[in-house]
């Protein structure tokens, strides 16, 4: 039997928890209640758009809740329900605005008013060291830099690199043949290609040898992963976008050691490329150029020849900014596309048959020629149907500063415009069978057919991404250099591209690899 005593004490557990039950209730009552009122009038706006109701609670949540690797699936899944111009989502009280029509989106990343990066990109700035052009929302201080990094991109700039593309992916190749099953030829080849793509930007970035693909590691990109995955955690669980929250997160600490070591290995590099340039010049004179004739510069070497347009500090941004904006979007992008030219044996040959054409005189092993890579038409189309299916950086967002109307909606003050580029990539509208591997998806006629925003994977507008044309050139070259070399075949781990799992973090990435069987042409 229960005592008096016990008795008298569950009575009283109980009522301390219904209390506590009652407290917690009554606090998210007045959390809820104070938004309500704080955002009244974008409630009202957003009340007269498209889509589902759900105010701080609900709204999109549960598709966040699915994690990475279902997001962009649950996000296609939702736009399915709306056929409108616009349609909105709330997550707790941040209003989110979608759209699947390229004349609406060319209008938001045209528009002034949201020239400014989402909040998430503030997050991504307190995670990634430094603030350059990726999130910097001065437009003034922005567009003096954008003009400083574009210097490196310009075309005799573009074409010193190829060598060094080259001599990378003819390494990355024998690496990648190396690294396979002797018996089955199958092969990882993410990994791999990720720590050649550092390599060719560490040397057109840094103008140094950071013999990435060698050691299989670097202190950098170790460093660098630590702040992006801390990134990625806080967009996976959009409650750590607090700061207050995230500095209860274990992530922190890891990302603040992290960071320090990357400010210091670029303030390190840079200091000593600098002091080297200003002793070259003293040593050689001001017509320096003449002497080094078509010698590569790197970015660092581009960006300390305006240090007087630009300080340190935004000289370090700009570099941190390049290498982890390039480096997992091109890597992804290469593994993608060769992944794809295994699974459809068809496209590879057309492939080859490009490249036995372009290098059919001369020595049929030459270095290619930035002309060469220019006559590469197909695997061009190759390279931008797979950006289509796999777009590494599916998700990017537009703060709205001010209210702003769009397509007869007056959309509110302190929501963010979302771009979801499967919304137009996969759409049937643009792309016949959409789902479907076809590189004829970009012959000029069918471009011309369609409006310009209709494929977005390097973004559009003011902030369009000053590294396509580097991109473009890098993979053609990595690309083009592996097919010549080796044949690639569909792997037993993943037969299909139905069978390849990506999952949207900061950008997409494998989450278990990309096999592929590698054989040597000869």
């Amino acid at each position: 039997m229960v005592s008096f005593q016990q008795e008298s004490r569950i009575i009283n557990g109980t009522s301390l928890n219904n209390i506590i039950v009652i407290l917690i209730a009554v606090i998210l009552f007045l959390v809820v209640l104070y938004y309500k009122i704080a955002n009244r009038r974008k409630t009202s706006l957003a009340n007269r758009i498209p889509g589902p109701d759900g105010f701080f609670l609900v709204g999109m949540l549960p598709v966040l809740l699915g994690g990475p690797e279902k997001l962009l699936i649950n996000i296609l899944n939702n736009a399915r329900n709306y056929d409108h111009t616009l349609f909105k989502a709330w997550v707790f009280n941040q209003l989110y605005i979608f759209s699947k029509t390229p004349e609406v989106l060319e209008a938001v990343l045209t528009n002034p008013n949201l020239f400014s990066k989402s909040k998430e990109y503030k997050v991504l700035n307190e995670s990634l060291p430094g603030n350059g052009i990726l999130t910097n929302n001065m437009f003034h201080e922005w567009k003096k830099n954008r003009k400083m990094v574009a210097a490196g991109f310009k075309f005799s700039m573009l074409k010193s690199f190829v060598p060094i593309f080259y001599e990378e992916a003819k390494f990355l190749g024998k690496i990648l043949y190396e690294k396979r099953e002797i018996n089955s030829n199958e092969c990882e080849i993410s990994s791999a290609i990720g720590m050649a793509t550092l390599e060719m930007i560490g040397r057109t970035a840094f103008g140094v040898k950071l013999n990435a693909q060698k050691n299989g590691n670097h202190e950098f990109f170790e460093n660098l992963q630590v702040v992006l995955k801390a990134w990625e955690h806080r967009i996976t669980y959009p409650w750590f976008m607090n700061k207050s929250l995230f500095q209860l997160s274990t992530f922190k600490r890891k990302q603040d050691i992290s960071q320090r070591k990357i400010y210091n290995y670029i303030d390190d590099l840079v200091q000593r490329i600098n002091t080297e340039l200003k002793n070259n010049k003293n040593s050689q004179g001001e017509h320096n150029e003449e002497c080094m004739g078509f010698k590569s510069k790197s970015f660092i070497e581009i960006l300390l020849e305006n240090e007087h347009q630009m300080t340190f500090n935004q000289i370090r941004d700009e570099i941190i900014t390049i290498i982890g904006a390039g480096h997992d979007t091109t890597a992804t992008t290469n593994a993608c596309t060769i992944f794809m030219l295994a699974t459809h044996q068809d496209v590879q040959n057309k492939v080859w048959e490009e490249l036995l054409a372009i290098f059919s005189s001369g020595d049929p092993d030459r270095q290619p020629t930035y002309e060469d890579l220019q006559k590469m038409d197909y695997l061009e189309r190759v390279i931008k149907e797979t950006l289509r299916l796999y777009t590494v950086t599916p998700l990017f967002g537009r703060k709205v500063e001010k209210e702003t109307m769009i397509e007869g909606y007056l959309i509110p003050e302190g929501s963010t415009f979302m771009i979801c580029t499967q919304l137009l990539h996969l759409n049937a509208n643009f792309y016949p069978e959409p789902e479907k591997f076809n590189p004829d998806n970009f012959l000029p006629e069918a471009c011309r057919s369609r409006h310009p925003y209709t494929f977005i994977a390097f973004s559009g507008g003011y902030r369009n991404c000053v590294g396509s044309k580097y991109a473009m050139l890098q993979m053609k070259t990595v690309i083009s250099t592996l097919v010549r070399s080796y044949r690639f075949y569909p792997s037993d781990k993943c037969p299909n591209p139905e069978n390849l799992r990506l999952k949207y973090t900061m950008t997409q990435k494998f989450v278990d690899g990309c096999y592929v069987k590698i054989e040597t042409r000869t």
